[in-house]
């Protein structure tokens, strides 16, 4: 079991210790933390409860110490940034297989590195480089010409069509499929009506480093050139991702978010659940998308917006006030017009 003490997770926070120093072995929340554990707390609204709480290490704001009097306490900026630091120190390590390599297919011309780890029921297709520190669990495809980058994590089920790209550091949880074809047809016209012929994909998926994308989320390849997910972006959980879409760096995609063909999605940008965006559209760096919007055309820099369409956040929020009021609304306008 890992165990740091109070000083040091404070120096890696960028944190202030107030307070005795002491090991910690574990990370935990308020109302399930004991003595060994390192909790939390973000609101004066739980100071009752952190005060009767077993923990007695505590990551805090700025001046809470002086509210915890009997505890620990590592006063900081901005504490979840903490608690995301901390959590890194405290994640748990993957264990090697043991025993002989059963049942995994390698192509002689497939390059791995002597450090990545390959467990057994895996394909590894004909040119693929794996780097230093990969890990790929069991029932991955990856297809031919795939590039894997260094320290990047592959869960059971993930599978990569041929050409596909990935950064350095990536996590791919379960399920996620990158590189499938987009979904694009032309429909010929005939006598009793048409016929779908399938536009075949030639492009490829390139992930940049440091993305992480969430169980059961799809990527699609081009259909010529690229369909690119810039450093550090975050996907959820059953995220689509259509042909040709490019997303910048550093982006938060919740669950549920579909984005169509050849959109843009610039840096920074965040979309909330359920999010739909029509083929084509441009978000702008920094724009936030409230959950179950429609974005169809460009949406600003830094811009909030919400609704179908989407518009001003703002404005929107007012606009659902009066559409609950539209019945009765509806009622003194149909009294004024009998007068």
């Amino acid at each position: 079991m890992k165990a740091f003490k109070l000083s040091e997770i404070a120096e890696y926070v960028g944190g202030v210790l107030k307070g005795e120093d002491f090991y910690i072995s574990r990370l935990n929340a308020l109302l399930l933390a004991g003595e060994e554990d390192l909790t939390f707390i973000d609101s004066k609204k739980r100071l009752s409860e952190a005060n009767q709480s077993k923990a007695k290490a505590f990551l805090a704001p700025l001046g809470f110490s002086e509210y915890l009097p009997e505890k620990s306490v590592i006063e900081v900026k901005d504490v979840r940034v903490a608690l995301a630091k901390a959590s890194s120190l405290f994640r748990e390590e993957i264990a090697k297989p043991s025993g002989e390599l059963q049942f995994t297919h390698i192509e002689p011309s497939a390059k791995i590195h002597k450090e990545a780890i390959i467990y057994p029921f895996v394909y590894i297709g004909k040119e693929v480089k794996i780097e230093k520190g990969v890990i790929v669990f069991p029932f991955c495809f990856i297809g031919d010409f795939c590039e894997i980058g260094e320290g990047t994590i592959l869960f059971p089920h993930v599978v990569l069509y041929p050409g596909t790209i990935l950064g350095r550091n990536c996590i791919l949880h379960s399920g996620v499929i990158l590189g499938a074809d987009g979904f694009g047809y032309a429909q010929e016209v005939r006598d009793e009506g048409f016929k779908n012929l399938k536009i075949y994909h030639f492009g490829r998926v390139r992930i940049g480093d440091e993305v992480e994308i969430g169980a059961n989320s799809t990527i699609d390849r081009a259909t010529f050139g690229e369909t690119v997910v810039g450093p550090g972006t975050k996907i959820d959980n059953l995220v689509q991702i259509g042909h040709n879409v490019r997303i910048g760096k550093e982006c938060i995609l919740v669950s549920h978010t579909a984005i169509g063909g050849s959109a843009l999605v610039e840096d920074y940008v965040m979309l909330a659940g359920q999010v739909g965006v029509s083929p084509g559209s441009v978000i702008r760096k920094g724009a936030k998308v409230a959950a179950k919007s429609g974005v169809h055309g460009e949406i600003p820099p830094g811009e909030e917006v919400a609704g179908i369409p989407a518009i001003k956040a703002s404005l929107w929020r007012r606009a659902v006030v009066i559409f609950e009021k539209l019945p009765e609304i509806y009622k003194e306008i149909k009294k004024l017009l009998q007068k």
